[in-house]
């Protein structure tokens, strides 16, 4: 729906530069992660691109060939804007194999910066240490990915969590529940974990495919940090119990802050 080439991403014009607002190119950002992904020792398996308001919001995706196990290989991304609505944002993930699902890591190694100040200058060294350092973040989703295919969940506790990320968090909408609710129903794909909470991860991910560019990273980080807290990973000390369907639901999660993540008003 908003997918789109390198070339219209590349073409798309730049805005004019102020003392305040420092634009970063589209182009730029795309020779940027291709140099870093070649000198960090990855080899690039794909490329692709989204945009929105005429190129002004655009994504860039780097499937990587040699970060991988059987299931996922990892995945780099970029977010940029020239019309100030969102800030410049850097991110590492995975790419599903079996479901070409695309995931995002929210509280490790993710960076923003605003187009302002040293943007300009900060932004390529940024980028290539952020790249050296992925291969690490890809074993920590492996370990987080593992620990959810352990994590066996009954219809009710689906039910409350969906509706967290619906009525709380609010990174999926009335469109993204339907697909939820047919593919728990009646799942796409076999993620051969039936009913953990890695396979109701991917349901999730699997319904934000469509998302807007503009909120595409965003609910991404959300929908990822949501799962990890739920899953008890990343909070000590905390488990998830997992009542019998004859039990009273009590079932109290703890969330990273993301509202940092929401900045999408910049400083003119």
């Amino acid at each position: 729906m908003y997918n789109t080439t390198k070339q219209l991403v590349s073409i798309t014009p730049i805005p004019q530069q102020t003392r305040t607002y420092k634009p970063i190119s589209h182009e730029q950002l795309i020779d940027l992660t291709l140099e870093s992904i070649g000198k960090a020792g990855f080899e690039l398996d794909a490329e692709s691109y989204s945009s929105a308001r005429e190129g002004n919001v655009a994504n860039g995706r780097y499937r990587i060939k040699n970060v991988n196990d059987s299931e996922m290989q990892l995945q780099i991304g970029w977010q940029n804007s020239y019309d100030k609505s969102i800030s410049l944002k850097f991110v590492i993930g995975t790419h599903i194999f079996i479901c070409k699902n695309g995931t995002v890591f929210g509280d490790i190694g993710a960076f923003k910066k605003k187009h302002t100040g040293t943007v300009q200058e900060f932004t390529p060294s940024a980028i290539s240490e952020y790249i050296k350092r992925s291969g690490d973040m890809f074993a920590r989703m492996q370990k987080e990915r593992d620990q959810m295919k352990e994590i066996e969940l009954t219809k009710r506790l689906k039910a409350e969590l969906v509706g967290r990320m619906f009525m709380e968090d609010e990174f999926i909408q009335s469109t993204q529940l339907n697909i939820i609710k047919k593919e728990i129903e009646n799942p796409s794909f076999n993620y051969e974990c039936p009913d953990s909470m890695w396979e109701l991860y991917n349901h999730v991910t699997h319904s934000l495919k469509q998302t807007h560019p503009s909120f595409w990273m965003t609910n991404h980080i959300k929908a990822h940090n949501f799962f990890v807290n739920a899953s008890g990973i990343l909070v000590p000390n905390t488990e998830i119990h997992v009542p019998n369907p004859n039990e009273p639901l009590q079932l109290e999660l703890n969330y990273l802050d993301t509202n940092e993540l929401e900045d999408l008003t910049l400083e003119n």
